[in-house]
């Protein structure tokens, strides 16, 4: 049933659609304060006035709440500039994402006349869906005044006639372009909000342009605040919107309304000055910007009366008090149709713009909602559509932009329990999962590290319900960033902070291969939460996701991952004396690639039993066989999407190893368990859709291949295999079309086979690598400048290999591949310099540690570990 903490849950997480905001800093002036002073989040005013700002209230409250965002306490406007400006400094993408979080998509206006802002379409990898463009009508003038006086007239041609035809013609293409959803006017700004309903005649607009033209010069650019050609400018749009709204397009008008700069004059900046042309254009969709505040009263009227008129809530958060942001709600609730109330947060400049306006709005919200629910105004059912509405549906329907919210009612505490009192009865996946597994009784939550060690905390399920719910959390040192496999931490780690683990519902899998008497149980993959729940830098399968995200929303590209599985089956070699393990020997002897000898029918139930246990959890092999080293085989994973590829891949291992156990042998991913036998990968089929631009993506992964094996061949070991001739993938950087000698195996287009990659890696990191490399060729729209190669490349003249363009023999060592990643800074920059940073750590400590050990104990150190 509804209750009022389903509300809350509603209102905090309920995906939103931003309807008004404007393009972030880059990076390179996000820290400018002297050019783009910080006050500037919480207060419209300029110059000496801005200086007054830190001590407003709104400004107070931002400092108290930044620390959130930030991740450290801030006590002062000082600790803010040092947090903002330490973040732009080491993360600026995380900060902008970690502000972002929660916003499905994004209407920019996008023509703010600095040239120091992002494009709109960078800021499409941060939110769910691409943003889309509100074009100013204004902007649009001012740019075709200055093309139009740039270059010579017809003696004929009036500059009139020239703007006239011209602006019509913007406007036409503006109304053709999906990229744009609605247009803009700050007429507010410029001659204010009494806009008259009817086009004046020509002679007064010529007049009135050329008085325009005269107060500006090319090169200062030409501002339009002639009151007759703003007023015509408002006119012609609401026209052609009107035209076109016939047709079935329909791109709403949005007017700044209220609030604003010292540039403004208040008084007309009263929405009911418009309400003339409002009345007079009845079919043009009209949205009141910024809660129209102090006017709020007066749009939320018109909104009422006017079927065409919407209000939109955005700007006055964070610019006023809280209790000002608590009664503009409800000022905006009195009599304004729910449906006609749209959320936005004019988000500007700077990341925290975004973040608090959110923050604070869905507070105001709850607080305002849970007030009318408790005094019977509301019902909860009310609330929430009202919440969800105001939130994303009425934006999504006014500028038909055809989302679907992706939100996912909480578990309900309190809901009926079946009959063992396990479980609630929801539609949610741990809900769904528990009723097809009604026996399980405890939940493994796992992470893998940066030595590829898997971790696993354990909860009896009533306890897992009560994480799932987040009810409670389950707080992790931040050392395990620096952790070695012995538990040591690498110099540089800390063992103060600590993350949350943050179950990953849709990685459930059942433990199908635990041995008797073993209690029923399941598997869940975790991602990893800053203490203000927020994503937090360095946790792998985030780190995957962002990029698979970034790649599908900035260049519209979708891919699938499937993985080899080679292991090595070992008998044990245990001491007559003490029983312990001193070694290991292969399971089979007379063995060769996809035969079938004595030895490996011998296997066949094994294989045959992993294959059942995975089918039984729903991960589905394609084939198995036996590869070329004695006790080796293979197994082959479907295609998935990269988090579920490789959550079924941690998957099957565990069931691998767990039924190797089970019948009294040791699987290994070791590299190369054996000096003279083939060495063991982890073969990575990567395919990207649409593949029109497969030629870039694998420039990009070819030219940072020697940073990438830091991650996908992670442990010295891994180097043993990078030889030629033995069908490892040879010793240069290389592809080639169905090239088995190649580390890069084009299989079709956008489809490769990457054999540079083995057991002993992070899955989530060697992927999230390859990805990246792809994602920097997209950026920078890189050539493919390394030709097909049909041979092994080693058995190249140097001569040959150059006119391939293959210049660069892979790493030889774990120590060069980290070389490599530490002077890679557009690598680090996908990645996180945070991550990098650790990564590297860890791996030279544990290429130390490991190097320092005699040779037979460290194979037996790896082979029981991996």
């Amino acid at each position: 049933m509804d209750s009022l903490d389903s509300l809350h849950h509603l209102i905090q997480n309920h995906p939103l659609i931003d309807n008004h905001a404007h393009n972030l800093l880059s990076c390179d002036v996000a820290a400018d304060y002297d050019s783009y002073p910080l006050e500037s989040i919480t207060s419209e005013a300029h110059g000496r006035a801005l200086e007054n700002a830190r001590t407003t209230l709104p400004l107070l409250r931002a400092v108290n709440q930044l620390g959130e965002l930030y991740g450290t306490p801030c006590a002062n406007w000082d600790d803010v500039l040092a947090a903002h400006t330490r973040w732009v400094q080491e993360d600026y993408d995380g900060l902008v994402r970690r502000s972002l979080e929660g916003t499905h998509m994004l209407l920019l206006d996008d023509l703010l006349s600095d040239e120091d802002v992002e494009s709109y379409e960078w800021h499409d990898q941060f939110t769910s869906s691409p943003t889309k463009r509100i074009v100013r009508i204004e902007a649009v003038a001012a740019s075709l005044l200055r093309d139009i006086m740039s270059v010579e007239r017809k003696p004929d041609e009036s500059v009139w006639s020239i703007f006239r035809a011209k602006f019509l013609d913007a406007l036409d293409h503006a109304m053709a372009d999906p990229a744009v959803v609605g247009f803009k006017s700050v007429i507010c700004y410029r001659t204010g909000l009494d806009v008259n309903p009817y086009s004046p005649d020509e002679d007064l607009l010529t007049a009135s342009l050329h008085r325009t033209l005269d107060s500006g010069t090319r090169k200062s650019g030409y501002r339009v605040e002639e009151k007759p050609l703003n007023d015509w400018l408002v006119q012609q749009t609401l026209k052609l919107i009107t035209f076109r709204k016939r047709a079935g397009v329909v791109k709403p008008l949005q007017f700044h309304t209220g609030l604003g700069d010292n540039d403004i004059n208040l008084v007309k900046a009263n929405p009911a000055y418009l309400q003339p042309l409002i009345a007079q254009y009845p079919d043009a969709p009209i949205v009141l910007l910024h809660s129209a505040y102090p006017y709020t009263r007066d749009a939320g009227y018109l909104a009422c009366v006017y079927p065409n008129v919407y209000l939109d809530l955005g700007e006055v958060f964070p610019m006023v008090s809280r209790e000002a942001e608590e009664k503009i709600l409800r000022e905006s609730l009195e009599i304004t149709p729910i449906n006609r109330l749209l959320w936005s947060t004019d988000g500007h400049f700077f990341p925290e713009t975004y973040w608090l306006a959110n923050k604070q709005f869905r507070q105001a919200l709850e607080t305002v909602l849970v007030d009318y629910v408790e005094k019977g105004d509301y019902n909860i059912t009310q609330a929430k559509a009202a919440a969800a509405d105001i939130l994303f549906h009425n934006s999504n329907k006014l500028y038909s932009l055809n989302q679907t919210a992706q939100y996912t009612p909480e578990i309900i505490q309190g809901a009926p329990l079946l009959s063992d009192a396990r479980v609630s009865q929801t539609s949610d996946l741990l809900g769904a999962f528990l009723q097809k597994n009604p026996d399980i009784e405890y939940i493994w939550m796992q992470w893998i590290d940066f030595t590829a060690t898997t971790r696993v905390r354990i909860f009896p399920l009533q306890e897992f319900i009560r994480i799932a719910r987040k009810e409670r959390r389950i707080g992790i040192s931040l050392a395990v960033q620096c952790m070695l496999q012995d538990d040591t931490v690498t110099p540089g780690g800390s063992t103060t902070g600590q993350f949350y683990m943050e179950p990953d519902l849709s990685s459930l899998y059942r433990n199908e291969s635990m041995a008797a008497p073993a209690a029923a149980s399941a598997t869940v993959m975790s991602f990893w939460r800053s203490e203000e729940g927020v994503p937090l830098n360095g946790c792998p399968r985030t780190t995957l996701g962002n990029i698979v995200t970034k790649l599908h929303t900035t260049h519209n590209i979708d891919v699938l991952c499937g993985f080899e599985i080679e292991v090595v089956f070992l008998k044990p070699l245990t001491s007559h004396q003490t029983g312990e393990v001193t070694g290991y020997a292969s399971a089979t002897k007379n063995h060769s690639w996809s035969q079938m000898t004595a030895d490996t029918r011998k296997m066949i139930p094994i294989l045959e039993e992993i294959n059942q246990t995975l089918e039984t959890m729903g991960i589905h092999l394609q084939q198995f066989h036996a590869e070329s080293a004695p006790g080796q085989f293979e197994f082959i994973l479907p295609p998935a999407t990269p988090l579920a590829a490789i959550d079924a891949l941690v998957a099957a291992r565990q069931v691998v190893t767990a039924v190797a156990e089970r019948h009294g042998l040791r699987a290994t991913l070791h590299p190369r368990p054996f000096p003279n036998g083939a060495g063991s990968a982890a073969h990575t089929h990567i395919s990207i859709t649409p593949p029109a631009r497969e030629d870039v993506f694998l420039a990009g992964i070819l030219n940072h291949y020697s940073s990438i094996v830091a991650f996908t061949m992670s442990q010295d070991a891994s180097y043993e295999r990078v030889r030629s001739g033995i069908w490892s993938g040879s010793e240069w950087v290389a592809w080639g079309f169905q090239n088995r000698e190649a580390p890069v195996r084009k299989i079709e287009p956008g489809h490769w086979e990457f054999k540079s990659v083995d057991g002993v890696a992070n899955p989530y990191l060697a992927v999230a690598a390859l990805l990246a490399g792809g994602l920097i060729g997209l950026g920078e729209n890189l050539s493919l400048a390394v030709k097909e190669c049909t041979v092994d490349a080693s058995h190249l003249t140097s001569a040959e290999r150059a006119a391939l363009g293959i210049t660069t023999p892979l790493p030889k060592s774990l120590a060069e591949s980290l070389a490599a990643l530490s002077e890679d800074e557009a690598l680090q920059g996908i990645l996180g310099g945070g991550l990098v940073k650790n990564y590297l750590s860890v791996k030279r400590a544990e290429s130390e540690r490991l190097q320092s050990m005699a040779d037979d104990k460290r194979q037996l150190w790896l082979l029981e570990r991996y």
